[in-house]
């Protein structure tokens, strides 16, 4: 029977910067991930790449429901739910209003720019001996109408509140800032210290540097069950074999809540279902990332390349492509770059992936109550790469008995 000391269940970003962290540890590891080699399935290959600090305001915030009601009725709108009255659905929902209020974006904030800025420095350290697209020019949030810029404002004080630059921006300032492409906004901000990767080689490189340090992985292969026994986890088992180990990652994602449901352990999580689509050397392509904020697009250019993603799905596990929904994503770029043409993106194959949602926008990072060994690394939404290296960090100083400097109780996944 197979053994390793730690076994990670799941191989994207947060997967694998968990085996790098914890492999740094002395442990021996293994990642068993249900994706293929080149990852194309996981959530983390069609990511934004982008590394945002700046993103201080967890996902349940007042407003959202509200703003999320209104989107409802709008074939096109950036969010949906594909609603299914199951008892995982509903509760999901509850937990979700409930925690859309201010002081859960108040404390959420401060932890989430701590999180941010030591994740930040994390990937300047790995940049130093691997290649995968860092660049620092920071980020634009670009909104075409003065009420969303308002909003918006209101954000980067508060982000200057707690200790984050941010740089409130007129059109002229924006274009001035913004070389590679005219826009066509009432305005954006610049969070300077907001960085960005790209998470295609990102993950070809720790993957690199992994098996080059004796770490197993193994694609194509499901986790199945866990097997419990004295209050510990003490086996996975997949349809080919079943793994021993001393400690166990759960980094599978939007399908880590039925994994650990069989082992009677619950984490509302569901799945944001988002596209994107990558361009080859467009004819032009920004300088700058940015969130464009109405239409809820991410806007990356990586090397020759330019990427944009967008839309919110709460699924439960459909992969299924709306396709108003990316029409309508591709088609509203237009409205805040006026060069690009929609004829770019004729060919292009969209990518769907399943962002995994908790309930209160925080991500599930830290030991299960009852199973001591088996620690949560899954719920981080559209922060996964952003936060992918301080998870594995954060997961490796728990197995290892260190002591951390936050405050892990807002990210326990017993929270619930």
């Amino acid at each position: 029977m197979p053994h390793s000391d730690v076994i990670i269940i799941g191989g994207g970003a947060i997967g694998l910067s968990s085996a790098y962290y914890i492999n740094r540890m002395g442990y021996e590891v293994t990642v068993i991930d249900n994706n293929t080699p080149d990852q194309y399935d996981s959530c983390s290959w069609g990511s934004s790449g982008m590394i945002v600090p700046s993103h201080i305001v967890p996902l349940a915030a007042p407003g959202v429901i509200k703003q999320g009601l209104k989107w409802l009725l709008d074939p096109e709108s950036p969010f949906s739910i594909e609603f299914k009255p199951t008892f995982e659905m509903i509760s999901w929902l509850w937990k979700f209003r409930k925690a859309a209020n201010s002081k859960h974006v108040k404390h959420g904030a401060d932890l989430l720019r701590q999180l941010s800025m030591h994740s930040r420095s994390l990937y300047l350290e790995l940049d130093e001996t691997m290649d995968f697209g860092l660049e620092t020019n920071g980020i634009l949030m670009l909104c075409n109408r003065e009420d969303t810029l308002k909003e918006e404002l209101a954000v980067s004080a508060m982000a200057r509140d707690i200790g984050m630059t941010a740089e409130d921006l007129n059109p002229s300032e924006v274009n001035k800032l913004e070389t590679g492409m005219l826009t066509d906004i009432a305005g954006g901000v610049h969070y300077p210290m907001d960085c960005h990767v790209n998470p295609v080689s990102y993950l070809f490189e720790i993957k690199k540097v992994l098996l080059e340090s004796n770490v197993k992985i193994i694609h194509e292969t499901k986790v199945e069950g866990l097997s419990i026994e004295n209050g510990k986890v003490i086996s996975v088992t997949t349809g080919k074999d079943t793994w021993t180990g001393k400690n166990f990652v759960l980094s599978a994602g939007s399908f880590s809540a039925k994994l650990v449901n069989k082992i009677k352990l619950k984490i509302p999580l569901m799945a944001g279902k988002g596209y994107s689509v990558t361009m080859e050397s467009p004819p032009q392509k920004p300088a700058i990332p940015a969130i464009l904020v109405e239409a809820r697009i991410a806007s990356t250019p990586m090397g020759h390349t330019w990427r944009f993603g967008g839309t919110m799905t709460v699924t439960q596990g459909s992969r299924l492509i709306n396709q108003r929904k990316l029409n309508a994503m591709l088609r509203n770029v237009q409205n805040y770059y006026p060069e690009y043409d929609l004829s770019w993106t004729g060919s292009l194959n969209p990518w769907v992936g399943l962002r995994p949602l908790s309930a209160d926008g925080l991500p599930y990072i830290g030991a299960f109550q009852e199973y001591p060994n088996l620690f949560a690394a899954t719920g981080h939404a559209m922060l996964g790469v952003s936060l992918a290296p301080l998870t594995g960090y954060l997961i490796s100083q728990i197995i290892a008995g260190k002591s951390i400097d936050y405050d892990m109780t807002m990210l326990s996944p017993d929270r619930f």
